[in-house]
């Protein structure tokens, strides 16, 4: 005979499920903001997202206000927004009713004039240079204007470099804990040695590639 589950039992059960659901559901929208970061680009691509915003005359803009100025819906327009703010580019206010409003963390300056490659995603050569021209300090903004590439594909990227440690992120956060300010330092012996970085510019530079080409960030 067939012994009924205890009370425990159940209850662990139950929570492994609601578990799982929860980080299938995680990963379901993981995948659907990044698609819908990836088509939208044809709209209006991140460089130029973070213009608009600066053009405003108060440098805010809501979802709402973007699908009017461009091609997104409300959904696009809410899911391009909300990445741009976790990849460390925004900050976000909200009104009475609860309609946020997105703000760059920090003006746009002057983007640098850089002769970085063609190719459609981040070179070994161009981080140098990049980090070069930052003072070896890069914000997830300034990457954006530098290149011209979609933070998607940025995002992806450093998060590769930061696995063969060549970078580091570090955040600054206020006095309740919330992040205020995100960026990316060269580690050793790259920032001291940078020959070294670009004696395996042709390895990481490919096995970028195919990264990139195999989480359908090229086309």
């Amino acid at each position: 005979m067939k012994m009924p589950m205890s009370k425990d039992a159940t209850v662990g059960l139950v929570f492994t499920a609601l578990t799982f659901l929860l980080l299938l559901f995680a990963v379901v929208v993981y995948f659907r903001q990044r698609k819908t970061n990836r088509e939208t680009q044809r709209e209006i691509p991140d460089h130029d997202l973070l213009r608009l915003v600066a053009n405003e005359p108060d440098q805010l803009i809501s979802p709402h206000q973007l699908r009017d100025k461009t091609g997104l819906s409300l959904n696009e327009a809410r899911t391009r927004l909300n990445s741009l703010m976790t990849f460390g580019v925004f900050d976000r206010s909200s009104n009475r009713t609860g309609r946020h409003f997105f703000g760059l963390k920090a003006p746009l300056g002057v983007s640098p004039d850089l002769e970085l490659s063609a190719d459609p995603f981040l070179t070994v050569e161009d981080l140098l240079a990049i980090f070069a021209y930052y003072d070896y300090r890069v914000t997830p903004q300034e990457l954006i204007m530098a290149t011209g590439l979609p933070m998607t594909i940025i995002d992806r990227e450093m998060k590769y470099f930061e696995k063969q440690r060549v970078v580091q992120r570090l955040q600054r956060s206020d006095s309740n804990g919330a992040v205020t300010h995100k960026f990316y330092v060269l580690q050793d012996p790259y920032r001291s040695d940078p020959d070294r970085f670009r004696a395996q510019a042709g390895v990481m530079d490919l096995e970028m590639k195919e990264i990139l080409l195999q989480d359908n960030l090229l086309v």
